[in-house]
């Protein structure tokens, strides 16, 4: 196993040296100083050239935690490549470039990351915010780690809060607390505009990452199906749910399109009432009462045949579009996904979005993840220039115009009562293609003022997500595997518990 990681940082490194010219090393990380507030304007101007990478000291890193899918995450992209839509604003002679690698590799991502930029560098000539497209999720954490180890490093970076974390166990992030709280931060009715907890990404005393859109993990359900059936709203408890399922399971036509995953299972849990994690993040707990009964309800659901598991990717979104499931649970950021899945269908239908329901101890909530950024330590201007960039993303044009795009949600609270008040004319103005989910992301954005929660943050709890999925998958299908052993829902929520807790407790050695 180490020949084959020290072959793949080999060829990693390579690859970086061919493509990038050698970085020169940049001072850690500075305070911030005082800067003019980031603007709007809209001037436009012939493409501009793209600089290399900014460097920073080399720095010793953790091992790489096992990659699991991410339910925000695109698949099957190509691989990591600089954005293809072209700068609509030339760089000033002087102009302090600065670099930001992302993961937003969808047509309309790419162009919404474009135009944001844009605005920004032409209100602020004396910076040049130059995006870059780093792959998926995963391809952009694994070029990330290679960048760390040729010391060619980008001036920001997107991942999740457990991916900034893991770069910051590297020594290359920067703690964004005197950004926030300085000169040009945040004032007291910005910050309480935001919800902290759920938009700053905090690492014990220190703030790694933003974010100025968030993703919801949701309940997907057939309207017209529950309706038929004799239901005229999504169920709000499990025993609800289990009548449902039973009532519309029939012939060819399931209750539940099983996907595995991390977040949904997280959701689940504290659905029953349990917490999934200890408040330090150092322990999983799931193997509670709540998390037992988690798992006997998702074993009952593949017993009774309510539920079955998609053979392709997506399958959970094709299968709803046509008609042959009522529920799946998935990310905001599919919203689109689905619209265009149930339109394109022969018979389309009537559909919408809700919470988890809840069991007898539990409470109806939405799991909140999705992309933050982080500022990469380089030196004090270009950490100012990036500071700036945040601040001007959390502006509320700017988060109107990423929401209607991106259809994530925003952080601070007059975007999100902007957006409930639009209607469909103002709506198509943002983005001609919102209006089409816009009755449910109204209903969706509703949910996380007051039903949002966040799953662990740190770097560790990674590499435990795939341990979540395998037990999963080994409770629904029945199944053992050399991923996981234990099918009974008492007996996999223990081996679940000591295979994470195992994972946590080896992170960095």
């Amino acid at each position: 196993m180490k020949k084959l990681f020290v072959f793949i940082t080999m060829i990693a490194l390579i690859a970086l040296a061919a493509c990038a010219p050698a970085p020169t090393p940049a001072p850690t990380a500075a305070p911030p100083t005082a800067a003019p507030a980031a603007t709007v304007a809209p001037t436009q101007a012939p493409a501009a050239t793209q600089p290399p990478a900014t460097a920073v000291p080399a720095a010793t890193l953790p091992p790489v935690a096992t990659a699991a899918p991410k339910p925000a995450g695109p698949t099957n992209t190509p691989a990591p490549t600089a954005t293809t839509v072209p700068p609509g604003v030339t760089a000033a002679p002087g102009a302090l470039r600065v670099q930001f690698w992302h993961y937003l590799t969808g047509a309309s991502q790419v162009v919404a990351v474009q135009r944001a930029v844009d605005k920004f560098n032409a209100a602020n000539p004396q910076y040049y915010i130059v995006p870059v497209v780093g792959g998926n999720i995963s391809q952009l954490n694994q070029k990330m780690m290679a960048a760390i180890q040729a010391n060619a490093v980008p001036d920001m970076v997107m991942g999740n809060p457990g991916e900034l974390g893991q770069y910051d166990d590297a020594g290359v992030m920067v703690d964004m607390t005197s950004y926030i709280n300085g000169a040009d931060g945040l004032n007291a009715a910005q910050l309480a505009e935001i919800n902290q907890s759920l938009y700053l990404d905090k690492f014990g005393n220190k703030i790694l990452g933003l974010s100025f859109g968030r993703s919801a993990q949701l309940m997907y359900y057939n309207v017209d199906m529950l309706a038929a059936a004799g239901f005229t709203k999504a169920p709000e408890t499990w025993d609800d749910f289990d009548k449902v399922c039973a009532a519309v399971t029939k012939g060819d036509v399931a209750c539940y399109a099983f996907v595995p995953s991390a977040s949904t299972f997280a959701s689940w849990v504290w659905s029953w009432g349990g917490t999934y994690s200890s408040a330090d993040e150092k322990k999983a707990t799931f193997d509670d009462a709540a998390g037992v009964a988690t798992l006997k309800w998702l074993k009952n659901l593949a017993d009774k045949k309510y539920g079955y598991a998609p053979s392709a990717s997506f399958g959970d979104q094709t299968d709803f579009g046509n008609g042959k499931v009522a529920f799946t649970y998935g990310s905001s950021a599919g919203l689109p996904f689905y619209y265009t899945a149930v339109k394109g269908s022969a018979k389309p239908f009537k559909w919408d979005v809700a919470p988890m329901p809840r069991g007898p101890n539990g409470k109806n909530n939405v799991d909140l993840f999705g992309p933050s950024v982080g500022i990469v330590k380089s030196n004090a201007e270009k950490q100012r220039a990036a500071w700036l960039f945040l601040k001007y993303m959390l502006t509320k044009d700017q988060e109107l115009d990423w929401a209607a795009t991106t259809s994530y949600f925003p952080a601070p609270k007059s975007s999100i009562d902007a957006i409930l008040a639009l209607n469909e004319t103002q709506a198509g103005a943002l983005n001609k293609d919102f209006p089409n989910i816009l009755p449910q992301y109204k209903t969706a954005v509703g949910f996380t003022s007051t039903l949002g929660m966040r799953e662990p943050n740190s770097a560790a709890w990674q590499g435990a997500r795939g341990i979540i999925a395998n037990m999963l998958t080994a409770v629904f299908t029945g199944k053992s595997g050399a991923d996981f052993k234990e099918t009974d829902p008492e007996k996999a929520a223990k081996e679940g518990v000591e295979r994470v807790n195992k994972a946590l407790s080896e992170y960095g050695k």
